[in-house]
């Protein structure tokens, strides 16, 4: 894991470092995703049916690759991310069909001490593109960030 991105070094209209790579909707994990949460859907699992679709072809769920990218912000954030405060905002402009390689980058829109100075509020905009680069979805994700205890944070 790379070190923690404390609060203290985060700062309104910064890209967050890596770890954010692309990740593959390959059929296993839509058909994963499909049985974990029991979203069978023919649209996501069935190829035949979605090649009668409007689509053409299986699309992964819709909130699959919301979830791939804000679960890279713990690995971004390490044991500095205390919780997730909200998701809002998060829109969807094109499908991600199953197969393809979506990337993410994360910008921070605002950050917020909280009362009691050991940690604040990071607003994070994630930005999921398809592989010919145009947006997929985009959302908000607000966190609680702890500040380095090694600097005084609690």
């Amino acid at each position: 894991m790379n070190a923690p991105l404390w609060f203290e070094k985060v700062a309104t209209d910064m890209r967050l470092p890596a770890p954010h790579p692309a990740f593959d909707c390959s059929p296993s994990l839509v058909a994963g995703y499909a049985e974990l949460f029991d979203a069978r859907h023919p649209i996501h699992i069935d190829a035949e049916f979605a090649r009668t679709s409007r689509f053409g072809r299986c699309i992964a769920h819709g909130p699959l690759p919301v979830a791939k990218a804000l679960g890279m912000l713990g690995d971004i954030f390490g044991v500095a991310l205390v919780a997730m405060t909200s998701i809002d905002e998060w829109r969807f402009f094109a499908p991600v069909f199953v197969g393809d390689v979506v990337s993410v980058e994360a910008f921070v829109l605002d950050a917020q001490p909280s009362a009691g100075g050991s940690s604040g509020i990071v607003t994070v905009e994630m930005r999921l593109s398809g592989p010919d680069g145009s947006l997929a979805q985009r959302g908000v994700a607000r966190l609680l960030v702890r500040r380095d205890p090694a600097r005084g944070g609690a």
